[in-house]
């Protein structure tokens, strides 16, 4: 059953998916089905905080921009404590299944991994037994199941992080996504020397198969005493149940994108959508997605860039003014040492954007500013309520923007570098 979707506010974004009611973090198990992207996330909906009797939240969209809340598909019980991020496939008789994590006992951090189906009136969803569980007694950290097709075969890779302070990712193979075995260590990471760092354990581990000659990519989300850090990404080669990395890069840029989650869109492009730390409405809901990105390889690096449904939702700008709209998308060709503001249009500054040489500065009134690189001519910046993106080179820039009732505008020195549209 689907739901209305929720009620438009001018603190509640129009581009990035929000939960209705409570908390929302991790994105997961996003598919393509009979005309609409499903999307499953990590929601509390009683309570603007986290919880470890967590569950799992549905929304819908037809073009990944605008989401419409569906009804929750799994909750705690029935064994479970907590039901942890995970992800989902088409079985081979073209019907979802979601591996999840089943969280509880003595230590949440060593999670359990469960898969549901829908039941035969496709009403409602039935969780099955534990798939997989931890094999090494050098664990402390375990989850996140992501499981995708592998040949003749199919592969699940699982998070995890050892006692020594090992970041890697295990995986297990399956003929029938019913009976599971171990395979091995699909990738590890330990030493701090190493750059960038990439923490003691690993959440959200996603697997991207390259086309042609592209290399294959890995994307991790960064876990370390307890808290999450950033989000980091590797070329290299996957094979048999094995990565072997050339290259590591972070993909985000200060504490807002987290725990990405990867998915193929219908037009067969490898995406990523982001969970994005720290915005809220203070009573209401708290948790935030980001746009939908496009992941490529661009020889030993990584490249992001939104999803060309963002552009498609742009409306035509007007005849070179840029009225008051509650989600903009900029593109903005600076000089070598330039500055944009996003302003109200009583001409309040609520965040900034400096450039010198190659780095980029974002600040946010009220909020901790954001240093990182970017080299390419173009730096796209969205602005939706109150979340902000900057797409820039070195890695994503997600902030919480002051709740503007009248929008933003950009405003430079030279509006002749400067491309404003709305976004509906």
């Amino acid at each position: 059953m689907t739901s209305t979707a929720p009620r438009a506010t001018e603190t509640r974004p129009t581009v990035h998916f929000t939960p209705p009611v409570g908390w929302m973090n991790d994105p997961h198990g996003i598919y393509w089905l009979d005309g609409v992207y499903h999307l499953y996330f990590q929601h509390v909906p009683d309570a603007v905080e986290w919880q470890t009797g967590i569950s799992w939240g549905h929304a819908t969209s037809k073009d990944l921009v605008h989401w419409r809340p569906a009804a929750p598909v799994l909750a705690p019980g029935e064994g479970d404590e907590g039901i942890w991020s995970g992800s989902a496939v088409i079985d081979d008789d073209g019907r979802p299944v979601l591996f999840y994590t089943s969280a509880g006992g003595e230590d949440v951090d060593l999670g359990r991994i469960r898969s549901a189906r829908l039941s035969q009136s496709g009403d409602q969803w039935v969780k099955g037994p534990v798939v997989v569980e931890p094999v090494d007694t050098a664990t402390r950290v375990f989850r996140d199941p992501t499981v995708f097709r592998d040949g003749d075969h199919w592969t699940m890779v699982v998070g995890s992080g050892r006692s020594d302070g090992t970041a890697n990712a295990e995986v297990f193979s399956s003929s029938d996504l019913a009976s599971w075995t171990p395979v091995g260590i699909l990738a590890s990471r330990s030493t701090r020397s190493q750059h960038p760092w990439t923490g003691a354990a690993w959440e959200c581990p996603q697997v991207i198969i390259g086309d042609g000659d592209a290399p294959d990519m890995l994307v991790v989300s960064i876990w370390d005493d307890h808290k999450p850090h950033d989000v980091a990404a590797a070329t290299g080669t996957y094979a048999d149940g094995r990565f072997v990395a050339r290259h590591w890069r972070l993909l985000s840029a200060g504490a807002g994108h987290f725990a990405a989650s990867a998915f193929t869109d219908v037009e067969g492009r490898s995406c990523l959508i982001f969970w994005i730390r720290g915005i809220t409405d203070p009573g209401r809901w708290a948790g935030a997605l980001s746009l939908p990105y496009v992941i490529t390889a661009d020889g030993d690096d990584v490249r992001l860039e939104p999803h060309p449904a963002v552009a498609a939702a742009r409306l035509p700008p007007d005849a070179g003014h840029v009225g008051a709209g509650r989600a903009i998308d900029v593109e903005w060709r600076p000089h070598q040492e330039d500055r944009l503001q996003l302003v109200t249009p009583e001409g309040e500054v609520q965040a900034s954007v400096h450039v010198e040489g190659w780095t980029v500065t974002v600040a946010v009134r009220d909020a901790a500013s954001v240093t990182v690189s970017h080299h390419s001519e173009c730096l796209r910046i969205i602005a939706d309520a109150q979340v902000l993106e900057v797409v820039a080179d070195g890695g994503l820039v997600g902030l919480p923007l002051p709740a503007s009732k009248t929008g933003l505008q950009p405003h430079t020195g030279d509006p002749s570098r400067v491309a404003c549209w709305h976004l509906s």
